[in-house]
């Protein structure tokens, strides 16, 4: 399985190379079992960014630097040259686990029907302590394409979420370049078009709290959400409220609910069901 990574950033000296060592040392590499191209899509750094990732010099990584909009235009160019049969992004400073792309591997080898998939919701603090683990309960397609993840429910994870290739044919790379804040909401609505997200009780990767960081700004990034969601509906606000209830129970409680789009690891069976 080859694995595409994105990274779009600028002026991220302080936080590039811990990204970039967080992909590169991943199990499932070192192991053969799966290939890897990281794509840096860099805005114009005037900072050493380019520099230092010049410096790692990996085959597998290809950087891109030229001047763009914004950190959508460059995910967006990142996204339309990514060959892998898997995809995911990462901002600068965030990381992924050092066996994500191995739980990934094994989940969409053996459920082929798995075309997108995130862990748990993982929090680091500014030193890169992992300080917060939510599994989540369900992300409903109904639920995603109204937007309740974020303003009723809690988000879809970004830095956990994987998705086949083939999801990509129903994104607007146009649109995509065109937003500020939400771009990763706008990718979650394309592919709760076609698909059912699944959820896998494993740390994948997190999110890292720093200062400066877009997601700062709340408000904006769920009025450019919301404009691009439909309205909710009765049914819909009454599915949050049930939904919101399961989001704090026990694990087990959570599958119980959710079967066939959440995986918990059977360690008798060693796999995950």
């Amino acid at each position: 399985m080859k694995f595409s990574i994105v990274t779009p950033c600028l002026n991220a000296a302080s936080h590039i190379e811990e990204t970039v060592t967080s992909v590169t040392e991943q199990s499932a590499l070192r192991n053969a079992g799966a290939s890897l191209e990281h794509i840096i899509c860099d805005g114009g750094s005037t900072d050493a960014t380019v520099e230092i990732l010049r410096r790692i010099e990996k085959p597998h990584l290809r950087i891109v630097s030229q001047p763009d909009d914004g950190m959508y235009e460059a995910l967006a160019r990142g996204l339309r040259i990514a060959s892998g049969d898997v995809i995911a992004y990462l901002n600068a400073g965030d990381y992924l686990h050092p066996h994500a792309f191995a739980v990934v591997q094994e989940l969409m080898d053996a459920h082929p029907e798995i075309r997108w998939l995130t862990g748990y919701e993982a929090i680091y603090n500014s030193s890169g302590a992992a300080v917060r683990f939510i599994l989540p309960y369900r992300f409903r397609r109904r639920l995603l394409r109204c937007a309740a993840y974020g303003r009723f429910l809690p988000f879809v994870q970004q830095e956990s979420t994987f998705w086949r290739r083939e999801l990509m044919e129903r994104v607007d790379f146009g649109q995509l370049s065109r937003l500020r804040l939400a771009g990763d909401y706008y990718l979650w609505r394309c592919f709760a078009e076609s698909a059912d997200l699944h959820i896998v009780s494993a740390h994948l990767g997190g999110f890292r709290l720093h200062a400066g960081q877009l997601s700062e700004n709340q408000a904006e990034y769920l009025r450019e959400m919301q404009s691009l969601a439909s309205a909710p509906g009765a049914v819909d606000f009454a599915l949050m409220l049930c939904d919101k209830i399961l989001w704090y129970a026990p694990p087990l409680a959570k599958k119980w609910a959710n079967r066939r789009g959440l995986h918990l690891y059977d360690h008798h069976a060693g796999r995950w069901g």
